[in-house]
Formats: structure tokens, sequence, C-alpha cells
């Protein structure tokens, strides 16, 4: 009777791992997509520099914290310069060095622009973008991440 019981249990231990393992696989780009929501992003400060020709960079210094618990080496973000009637002057993409930032610990780090120049009457804001396309998050070079991990 014992060796029964010992039996009937094993069956079903092993029948529900077997469930568990053929369960659906997330497609790498909704996966991304929850682990980029779990990203809080914080605008500290921002300010141009100039090179020695003139050519103006907009860094702008970022507090990150990731409150999920899957780490990302790089984020990217949507940076805007807006005039002073909030007309957008500059938008664009910028990808965040995360390397060694760890889930549940915040992080300064620093977005660089090119070519932009932002005047004292300017605004900044930066985006984490939600509900991207599927073919959105296939261009972000967070992805590649994602699509190695599968």
């Amino acid at each position: 009777m014992r060796l029964q019981k010992v039996l009937v249990l094993s069956i079903v231990v092993l029948t529900a791992v077997g469930l568990v393992g053929c369960g659906k696989k997330v497609p790498p780009e909704q996966r991304l997509a929850q682990i980029r929501y779990n990203h809080e992003i914080f605008p500290v400060a921002a300010k141009t520099m100039y090179d020695a020709e003139g050519n103006p960079t907009l860094l702008v210094d970022l507090q990150v914290a990731n409150q999920g618990g899957v780490p990302l080496s790089m984020l990217t973000v949507l940076v805007k310069v807006l005039d002073p009637e909030g007309k957008i002057k500059n938008s664009e993409r910028v990808t965040l060095d995360l390397e060694g930032v760890q889930p549940g610990i915040g992080a300064r780090v620093s977005a660089s622009l090119p070519g932009v120049e932002l005047l004292d009457e300017d605004e900044v804001t930066v985006e984490l973008e939600s509900n991207l396309s599927p073919e959105d998050l296939r261009q972000l070079p967070e992805f590649s991440e994602m699509a190695a991990a599968n």
C-alpha cells in the first residue's frame, strides 16, 4: 500500500513538472517590454557642453531605478527638448549604459545628445516609451539581450 502511494505521488509530481516545463514561452518582444516597464527614470540635470569648434552636446543626468528582478545592460529612452511654448525642438532616442546596475538599486547615468543645444528657457523631458510595437522593440539595442536569452 505504501509503495502504491509513493508511485502515485511520484507520477503526480512528474506530471506537474512536465506541465510547467511545457508552458507557453514568452516572446522576446513581450519579455523586453515587461522588463523595460520595471524601470523608473528621473531627469536630474541638463547642460549643454561645447567642443573646441563650438559644436553643442546636450548632457542629461538621470537617476535610473530598476524595480524588477531582471537587469538590463542598456536601456533606450526618448529625450525631448521643448521650447518655452512647449513645442518640440528635438526628440531622439538615446541608449543608456546600465552595465553593472543591479535591480532594486538606483544609479546615476548620463545621456549624451551631440548637436543638441539647450537654451536657458528650454525644458528637457525624458520618457521610457511604453506600448511600443514588436517591430519597434526589435529595433532597440537592448533587444539583442532578449533574443540571445531565448
